[in-house]
């Protein structure tokens, strides 16, 4: 038997939750046809990452060749947890209850494409991005 590594393993569901410093939840479910998406999930959070850091006037720590490919799952796990937590502290992007800085159709294309970025780099099937406790869990369980 040949295992070819390119070949597509079928879709892969996906439940991703991200949960605010204030303690709202927000969550996405997703099927992802097939891995090939991680690079330019990469590079869209890498994207985010860069564009928040040069706005804040801040030095980018990643550089070079920023794909899925030479970005280790901790490097995105930490660029996820920033983008999110400016998100979360600056705009009130994530948080349902009250008013967000950014027009309401603007943020919702921004938390699905965000989190179905988020789900596409990150490996697990129940993944939870919690901004309270700074850390982003494997097999993340809504409460």
């Amino acid at each position: 038997m040949i295992i070819n590594p390119f070949q597509s393993q079928g879709p892969i569901d996906k439940r991703i939750t991200l949960k605010t410093k204030m303690g709202e939840q927000i969550a996405l479910d997703v099927t992802l046809q097939d891995e090939h998406g991680r690079d330019s999930a990469a590079e869209y959070i890498q994207h985010l990452y860069s564009s928040i850091k040069e706005k804040l006037g801040e030095p980018i720590i990643f550089t070079g060749d920023n794909t899925s490919k030479t970005l280790s799952e901790h490097e995105l796990q930490k660029m996820i947890l920033f983008i999110a937590s400016f998100h979360d502290s600056m705009f009130g992007t994530f948080n349902k209850q009250a008013p967000s800085q950014i027009p309401d159709a603007e943020r919702q294309d921004f938390i699905e494409l965000f989190l179905l970025a988020c789900a596409s780099v990150l490996s697990g099937k129940n993944l939870l991005i919690d901004l309270s406790k700074g850390q982003i869990g494997n097999e993340g369980r809504l409460s």
